[in-house]
Formats: structure tokens, C-alpha cells, sequence
């Protein structure tokens, strides 16, 4: 699933953002940065491809090219995973 994740911003802006670009998939405000926090990111716009377990397996800050074959690999084993058990620490 892609998702996106608004970090303190305002509703407004983020729907007209989310209409003038046509974007398709789920976003999510987050006013007081928790969802920032709990992930450690860094600034925007940030990219984490996120395990069913919740731990990020990818990602970086700024933008990233993702069309390789080794990133399309790790999607599709991702999206084939049935683990979502967290790892134990």
C-alpha cells in the first residue's frame, strides 16, 4: 500500500495538494509529527518501505529513484509476505 503521511500540515492544504497533483492513494495528517517520530524521519520528503511486521526494510530522505530491478524484488517479496509478527528484541 502506498500512503501518505502529512507531517504538520494543515487539511486544506493537504486536500488541495492531494486534487492538484490527481494523487490516488491514502493520506494521513499528522499534526504533531508522532508518526514522524516513531519512524525517525528526517525531513520531506522521506520514503520508508515498511515490513508487515512494521519495521522499515528501505528508505532514505530527499528523492529516490526507485525503478531497479533489485527495489522491484524487494516490493514484491514484501507484498508476498505473510509475517507480521514483530521481531523480538
Amino acid at each position: 500500500m502506498v500512503l501518505g503521511i502529512n507531517i504538520q500540515e494543515t487539511p486544506d492544504l493537504v486536500k488541495a495538494y492531494i486534487t492538484k497533483h490527481r494523487l490516488t492513494f491514502p493520506h494521513l495528517l499528522d499534526p504533531e509529527a508522532r508518526v514522524a517520530s516513531m519512524f525517525a524521519v528526517p525531513g520531506t520528503p522521506t520514503t520508508l518501505l515498511v515490513d508487515r511486521a512494521g519495521q522499515v526494510v528501505a528508505g532514505g530522505a530527499g528523492y529516490r529513484d526507485w525503478a531497479f530491478p533489485a527495489v522491484y524484488q524487494l516490493v514484491e517479496s514484501l507484498l508476498k509476505s505473510t509475517d507480521s509478527k514483530p521481531e523480538q528484541r
